[in-house]
């Protein structure tokens, strides 16, 4: 009758380590295919689209993702963005001539060229390839 028991919880012991070593194995057949599908180009390059937004770090998609279609996507909404910019602070200083006028525009340009950078570094990360509000769709140089 011991014995009996002795095979039982042999038997059960068995079972649960052969039940242990499939599920490992079924684990690692799926952390290998995860690892041999290849990521999409939005998760390759996705910090070199969001650099693309600040200021003069759109040169870095720009340089070191050439083949990237998300990247470049982004590096000319960012280039846009900054041309933009630099026409706006043009404006504004020739407007800072004028006391009050000129103060009003920059901050009011400031605050838009905030917020617009601020959405195209969401739609980055997102990996979404949205143009910016108002300026998104005006040219493309980068092609």
């Amino acid at each position: 009758m011991a014995d009996e028991k002795n095979t039982t919880e042999e038997d059960v012991v068995e079972e649960k380590s052969e039940k242990t070593e499939e599920v490992k194995a079924e684990e690692t057949k799926t952390e290998e295919k995860a690892a041999s599908e290849p990521k999409s180009d939005a998760e390759e390059n996705k910090v070199f689209a969001i650099l693309a937004y600040i200021g003069i770090l759109v040169l870095v998609p720009i340089l070191a993702a050439p083949n990237s279609k998300f990247a470049k996507y982004h590096a000319n909404q960012g280039l846009i963005l900054l041309i933009v910019g630099v026409i706006l602070s043009i404006v504004g200083a020739l407007l800072n001539l004028i006391p009050v006028v000129g103060w009003v525009f920059m901050l009011v340009m400031e605050v838009i060229w905030l917020v617009l950078m601020i959405l195209g570094i969401v739609n980055a990360a997102k990996g979404e390839e949205k143009p910016l509000p108002i300026i998104g769709n005006l040219f493309t140089l980068l092609k």
